[in-house]
């Protein structure tokens, strides 16, 4: 069984001639395609950069539907008669009703409330629940071993065991009702049944990290070849899609949803003299899964102040699983600021001359920092500055050009009192060592694209 961060090994050969001459850390998941030349690191392994396009991919969700991997997040598997009572104590949410057959979205902050991180808590059985996360599944795995209370629960690091492919899209529906045994119409969102596709069964997740109708597939790692390929050739009359590393996080930026490493921090800086911090800084060094060399990255015009990045729920839109009815790490501190949060999420659509003439000083003797399409990967943070005539109110993440609304739109976390859609802000992009450009941007709600994962399956 191996830890979050030990190196996933892969039988995926670069290429090979009755002997394996290179080989790369691929995901077990999914099959080599020898068509792909560029790669992109998913945490401990290499994913394809692009399969037909990011252009094409990104609009895969929108049109048809599309086929992914994210098997590599670390996955922990936590049972015991308090099992739930751990996941409650370090998560800002309560689950009375919590069931087998159903997944929650789980936030872990610490004691000032801001973020640690946060994942999917699917409860497979009475006292059996199986999580996944990146950040979060260190979290977790060091408060069962050596938090501040102690639970009857046992905590086993089963990455390798388990898979996690995503369909999503509006006909994924027609796809995943197609080709498994029992159908997917009356799965509601964040419900889970056990399927088959030609007789390998796994658990169906409705989910939608699109903001479209979705599926995840929750599998045996040794049958997920098999699944993944048997998706692939039968979605083919769905022109189905697979997604690759280039285009995987626009549905971030257009449907809202916040990831750290990207859009934020996991907050293990400060306050500095935490005792608790400290060891789990060493825990994470010990374990080869430094916090602060991984994940602690930023850049832009906003600073590189890795606290800087530090966010609450009630910053990135996550405020409405704060229950404050039970004991948990951070309660008090998000109790102060419930009734009142001082930041909102937003999306923030970029002024399209302005955007342009970053692209166009890249042919002028002074170029401004190259904006990415379209948009940065994992990895590190850029965040660039937001303000109102000069006063700063925040800071924009997850730049992304969108070529489906033929905008380039971001996430905010600003000031609640400037969140009102329609308000004109500017935006300073460039890190240290660029000249400054101001860009015109306006408020407007966050998702920025429908979310239509709640949408009733007819």
């Amino acid at each position: 069984m191996s830890s979050p961060t030990e190196p996933q090994t892969s039988d995926n050969a670069w290429w090979s001639h009755g002997e394996e001459t290179h080989t790369l850390p691929l995901s077990q998941a999914v099959p080599m395609d020898t068509s792909v030349n560029t790669w992109s690191r998913f945490g401990q392994v290499y994913e394809a950069y692009e399969y037909s396009g990011w252009i094409d991919e990104s609009l895969s969700w929108k049109t048809d539907c599309y086929i992914g991997d994210w098997s590599s997040l670390a996955k922990a598997r936590v049972t015991g008669p308090e099992a739930k009572d751990f996941f409650e104590f370090i998560s800002t949410n309560r689950w009375p009703d919590f069931k087998p057959g159903q997944a929650k979205h789980a936030i872990f902050c610490q004691d000032n409330g801001n973020i640690v991180g946060d994942g999917l808590v699917l409860m497979l059985a009475e006292n059996d629940f199986l999580f996944t996360s990146g950040p979060g599944t260190v979290w977790a795995t060091y408060q069962l071993k050596f938090g501040r209370k102690k639970f009857d629960a046992s905590l086993q690091l089963v990455t390798d065991d388990w898979c996690l492919l995503q369909v999503q899209g509006p006909k994924s529906v027609e796809l995943m009702d197609e080709i498994t045994d029992k159908g997917v119409r009356d799965i509601k969102f964040m419900h889970w049944k056990e399927l088959s596709i030609d007789g390998i069964k796994f658990k169906c997740l409705r989910q939608g990290v699109s903001g479209e109708f979705g599926f995840e597939i929750w599998g045996p790692m040794k049958d997920a070849k098999k699944i993944f390929t048997s998706v692939l050739e039968k979605g083919k009359k769905y022109n189905i899609r697979r997604l690759g590393a280039r285009a995987k996080c626009v549905n971030h930026t257009e449907a809202a949803f916040a990831t750290p490493a990207i859009d934020f921090i996991p907050a293990i800086h400060e306050p500095a003299e935490s005792e608790e911090l400290a060891k789990f800084r060493k825990y994470t060094q010990d374990i080869n899964f430094d916090f602060e060399l991984y994940l602690s990255t930023a850049y832009g015009s906003y600073g590189t102040d890795p606290r800087l990045y530090h966010f609450t729920p009630f910053d990135l839109g996550w405020g409405w699983l704060v229950n404050l009815d039970h004991d948990f790490i951070g309660h008090d501190a998000l109790a102060k600021i419930r009734n009142s949060p001082p930041n909102k999420l937003v999306t923030l659509v970029w002024n399209k001359e302005d955007v342009v003439d970053v692209f166009a000083s890249l042919y002028r003797p002074e170029s401004y920092e190259y904006m990415e399409m379209p948009r940065n990967l994992l990895g590190a943070v850029n965040g660039s500055t937001v303000s109102i005539s000069g006063k700063t109110i925040g800071c924009a993440v997850s730049r992304c050009y969108s070529y489906w609304f033929k905008d380039t739109i971001s996430l905010g976390i600003i000031k609640t009192e400037h969140a009102v859609p329609g308000t004109a802000v500017e935006v300073t992009w460039g890190s240290a060592g660029y000249p400054r450009k101001i860009i015109r941007a306006v408020v407007q709600p966050a998702p920025y694209k429908e979310d239509k994962r709640r949408y009733s399956i007819r």
